[in-house]
């Protein structure tokens, strides 16, 4: 796991330009902010008034729905539009680029080859981020395009760092990071609902029920950290020869709900390859 660097001695006050501010651009300027990152020097983009004024009010950034006034007084320019935007934003953006600045890309299924062919000679950064960015709990892999060095590095870790933790993989790795953390939380979202669910059918009122699983949730994640064993040794912790916990882990095993969850998260890389813009 790379440990981002200082974000003050990394970043400091470099320019950086956001192109779209939807849920993960939000939860980065959030990010940054909260890392004391000086609003002066940060412009949003965003074609819809309303987003604009509501993040004028909200974070008091400059905002703009000129892409390209925004590439210009920019060192870092990070595109956070769908991926059925970036045909045109990168057609706009192209000719007011140059190899001083950093395209850092958060859009699913971009590759670096597809915008290293249309950014010729511009330092790329890849970034596949997940949804707990928004509370700053993020997990976020990067992949250097060719014309990065170890600075682009550094501050793309420092950036996404701001937002969680932060790992640097080949980009072949992006199907499967995008299958197991970038999808993730729905697959804990999914388990949740029906652990409630479940919950009550055993009478739990519904108030209970949503307690009941949400701290056991947080509680577990949190030893399983804090214990620095394998999870397997942890669920032997729990489940006594001839207990409760051994009865419920017998269903699951009988119903191959590991084997379930392998072939759901293989179904997710193989979409993810489908999709992707090579």
């Amino acid at each position: 796991m790379a440990r981002p660097m200082s974000f003050a001695r990394v970043v400091g006050s470099t320019r950086i330009g956001l192109i779209g501010t939807g849920t993960m651009g939000q939860a980065l300027i959030k990010g940054l902010l909260a890392h004391r990152y000086p609003r002066r020097a940060l412009t949003a983009a965003d074609p819809n008034a309303r987003t604009r004024r509501d993040l004028k009010r909200r974070f008091q950034v400059s905002v703009s729905d000129d892409n390209v006034s925004v590439v210009r007084r920019s060192t870092i320019i990070i595109l956070a539009v769908k991926p059925q935007q970036f045909p045109s934003v990168i057609a706009q953006i192209a000719p007011h680029l140059s190899r001083r600045q950093l395209v850092i890309s958060i859009a699913a299924g971009i590759r670096l080859r597809w915008l290293a062919s249309r950014l010729p000679g511009v330092p790329l950064v890849r970034v596949m981020p997940n949804l707990p960015a928004t509370v700053g709990c993020g997990f976020s892999a990067i992949a250097l395009g060719g014309a990065a060095t170890a600075r682009h590095r550094a501050v793309a870790s420092a950036l996404f760092g701001a937002v969680g933790e932060v790992v640097e993989l080949p980009e072949q790795a992006f199907d499967a990071v995008t299958a197991v953390s970038g999808s993730g939380p729905a697959y804990v979202f999914f388990l949740v609902e029906a652990w409630e669910r479940a919950a009550r059918s055993l009478g739990l009122p519904a108030a209970v029920a949503r307690q009941a699983v949400h701290q056991t949730l947080e509680g577990s994640v949190r030893l399983l950290r804090a214990s620095d064993v394998p999870a397997s040794v942890l669920v032997g912790k729990v489940a006594s020869k001839g207990g409760t916990t051994e009865a419920a882990l017998k269903v699951l095993a009988a119903r191959h709900v590991a084997r379930h969850l392998a072939a759901a998260l293989r179904a997710a890389a193989k979409r993810s390859r489908v999709l992707s813009c090579s």
